[in-house]
């Protein structure tokens, strides 16, 4: 049971916390449930879930269920406790969420948050979170029974990358034009390095001043047509961009008109909203972010094979040095999740709750609570700055990494390079080439490696 991963799946509105639970434990035993299967037999409101409407909804699909208020051990084996429960179990969390719990391990406990992810907790962080009273706390226990085997489950549509490119079918030739711009560009990227050292070698060695003229204004003309080129990728950009963003939002506001009016019951105004949101990035992804990789990509191997026609033992440096570095990155990349989905939650609970203080404005003078509305959102703010300082720590700490790395790459590179130009096996045109193909390598890399991080 503990050797396998445990399944994981994301809540995608504020109060979808319950059936997402739910997905997992069903998940687990072998069986797959849309969330939207499960949030129709929870009885999900504005409000959330109850523990009732999870019960219920896990009894229609095969579970029997078990709502007990216990403590967290006991050293009666006998006795209810959660150490002695079966898991995974769905645990009432600081009085207004629902996790999983699916292992324990001496002083650690394992959960699962639908809101943040794959958490491990010590003891104390755990009771902190489930214990109601001080020493018990609410869970439901749940067991399959042969009708759950019974079942077939769901059969789930996964969205697959086809359909999404497919909003860029009808600019095939305007994709086509921004691929061919890319590899013009990087072709007369790749010429700067062999002028730089053409200027040094032979127009500085020879003195002669018409030869560096002629480069300078070689270097001119290739400097205006990369330029060109970029202006016009910008602009069919823009095009594309603007194009799959109204079909993107016009798509989604047409499937949400065809929903029940029930559907509208149950969703935050907040929520919807960040879905719209969420349509944009799915517009970055598919036209700036897709091609900015695909031009970085290029760079990296274009730049490489270069420079190693230049010197394979800078190239290797700089190969085990940008390892590191991704190395450095990964490190910290499941935290960054973690870290950046909780300041994502608080910056939607903060647009929830301005959108919904300014609609129900007359209801909260009626009711003479602008005072208690008032401090919620500065508790609000508070939780805000609290995420916002756990993101900046990290992101120093990982910053400070990746840097050293960096750094210690281009000290290297350049000492290596200076000790071929004493040795004279490189020639000082040459030293000043890959110092240029080393910076344009830094950049598509980090490009690279912002798009993972985000």
């Amino acid at each position: 049971m503990f050797g396998k991963a445990f399944t994981f799946y994301r809540q995608l509105d504020a109060m979808d916390c319950g059936p997402s639970c739910l997905r997992m434990v069903a998940a687990h035993y072998g069986r797959q449930y849309s969330l939207q299967f499960l949030r129709e037999r929870s009885y999900i409101d504005r409000e959330g879930v109850s523990l009732r409407g999870i019960a219920e909804a896990a009894e229609q699909i095969g579970f029997t269920t078990v709502a007990v208020k216990m403590p967290f051990d006991s050293d009666d084996p006998e006795a209810a406790a959660l150490t002695h429960a079966p898991l995974p179990a769905i645990v009432h969390w600081k009085q207004r969420h629902f996790v999983v719990v699916y292992r324990f391990r001496k002083k650690h406990v394992w959960i699962a948050d639908p809101a943040k992810g794959l958490l491990k907790l010590s003891q104390r962080e755990f009771l902190d979170g489930w214990q109601s009273d001080g020493e018990e706390g609410i869970a439901l226990l749940l067991e399959p029974t042969p009708e759950f085997y019974a079942e077939e489950g769901e059969q789930i549509k996964r969205t697959s990358w086809r359909h999404l490119f497919g909003y860029l079918r009808p600019y095939r030739q305007l994709v086509w034009q921004l691929l061919i711009g890319l590899i013009v560009g990087g072709v007369l990227q790749l010429l700067f390095p062999f002028l730089t050292q053409a200027v040094v070698d032979i127009g500085i060695e020879n003195q002669d001043l018409h030869f560096i003229w002629l480069i300078l204004l070689a270097q001119l003309m290739l400097f205006l047509g990369q330029t060109s080129v970029q202006f016009i990728q910008s602009w069919i950009l823009l095009h594309i961009g603007t194009r799959v963003n109204i079909s993107l939002i016009s798509d989604f506001l047409r499937k949400l008109m065809r929903l029940p009016i029930a559907f509208f019951d149950t969703k935050m105004i907040g929520d919807l909203l960040q879905r719209i949101g969420d349509q944009r990035r799915i517009e970055q992804l598919l036209t700036t972010s897709s091609l900015s990789v695909l031009f970085s990509a290029f760079n990296l191997v274009l730049f490489g094979f270069v420079l190693g026609w230049y010197h394979r033992g800078i190239l290797l440096i700089f190969v085990v040095a940008s390892l590191l570095y991704l190395g450095w990155i990964f490190l910290f990349l499941r935290r960054r999740a973690v870290v950046d989905h909780q300041r994502f939650e608080q910056l939607a609970e903060n647009q929830r709750a301005l959108i919904e203080l300014i609609y129900g404005m007359q209801e909260i003078k009626l009711q003479n609570s602008e005072r208690r509305h008032r401090w919620q959102w500065t508790h609000i703010q508070a939780r805000l700055f609290r995420a916002n300082v756990r993101s900046l720590r990290l992101s120093q700490y990982q910053d400070a990494g990746a840097q050293f790395f960096s750094q210690l790459k281009d000290i290297l590179i350049t000492f290596v390079a200076a000790s071929a130009v004493i040795r004279g096996e490189m020639t000082l045109g040459m030293l000043l080439a890959v110092q240029f193909i080393v910076g344009q390598l830094n950049a598509p890399l980090s490009q690279l490696i912002n798009f993972i991080r985000t």
